[in-house]
């Protein structure tokens, strides 16, 4: 088994699912610890944030990162997938204008309710959303809350197919916003390609492409293009600890912050260290363990057994 720990970025390509890629990896190179950060659909590409061994400790450190991605949207059909790999539901003649569509994105910037796409991954009494619009059984979707924090035409390819960027929350499905976005503008609509470029501080630019024919135990990518989970932790509030200190934590032993040697300068920077509900304890750049102080006193809560 390989001792690799942290996150490689990936390209995926269309036509595969997220599932497959994460098998690919975990078989190559014999790791059963190995996650995604966010499903993307088959039809979909882009970047893949995949967190292997004790990385998967901190994967919703990632999923709560802001994502970005590029879209388009064909106007006047609407499908059971919300995307060109369904089959059509409702057609509409009318095709909106560049202005018209201009005007009604105002309308899907910020906090809005959004009813997920009845083919996705939503569990429904245990069963998979999908599986049961595969078997057409009646179910329905309750609305989320979520945040479309930008959303920008950037491109009016035609009066059939326009092209958007947006950066939104985590849960947000483009699929279910470009099936609302066609209503809005009383015609209809579905997705026909989606790239995520960005999630958080990941950047699709930095992401590497899988040749899925190959066992990567043998390829020198991985450990070049390994993010670890220091260098993405330390975006959030970070604990020094010494070795001894290190030690204890380690073992899942309590320590008062009064014997800690870095707390004072950790206590500047957050006054309200109470309140924060994870904190990443390290020493000298190697993990150690994602903690919380309640009562002046640090409790390990997941330990990286590194």
């Amino acid at each position: 088994m390989v001792n690799i720990h942290g996150f490689i970025l990936i390209n995926k390509h269309k036509g595969i699912t997220s599932r497959k890629v994460i098998d690919h990896i975990s078989k190559s190179l014999n790791i059963k610890k190995v996650g995604h950060t966010g499903t993307l659909d088959p039809l979909a590409s882009g970047l893949l944030p995949v967190a292997i061994g004790e990385a998967t400790k901190i994967i919703s450190f990632v999923q709560n990162m802001k994502k970005f991605y590029t879209f388009r949207v064909n106007w006047g059909r609407s499908t059971t997938t919300d995307d060109l790999e369904g089959e059509e539901v409702l057609s509409s003649n009318y095709r909106p204008s560049k202005k018209e569509i201009l005007n009604v994105i105002p309308k899907f910037k910020g906090e809005i309710k959004q009813i997920p796409p009845k083919f996705s991954a939503i569990k429904i009494n245990g069963k998979r959303s999908y599986v049961l619009a595969r078997k057409n059984l009646s179910f329905n979707h309750l609305p989320r809350n979520v945040i479309i924090y930008d959303l920008k035409l950037i491109n009016y390819i035609n009066e059939d197919v326009s092209e958007f960027n947006i950066c939104c929350s985590k849960g947000t499905y483009i699929r279910s916003l470009a099936r609302d976005f066609g209503k809005e503008l009383n015609t209809e609509g579905h997705i026909i390609e989606l790239i995520r470029k960005r999630v958080g501080i990941f950047s699709l630019d930095n992401a590497i492409l899988l040749d899925l024919s190959k066992k990567l135990i043998h390829s020198p990518m991985i450990l070049k293009n390994l993010i670890t989970i220091d260098e993405i932790m330390k975006n959030y509030p970070s604990l020094e600890l010494n070795s001894s200190e290190a030690e204890r934590i380690k073992y899942g032993q309590k320590i008062n912050v009064s014997d800690m040697k870095y707390f004072g300068e950790f206590k500047k920077i957050y006054p309200n260290f109470n309140e924060i509900d994870k904190i990443y304890c390290f020493t000298k750049k190697n993990p150690i363990a994602l903690s919380k102080i309640r009562d002046d006193v640090v409790k390990p809560i997941k330990v990286f057994n590194l």
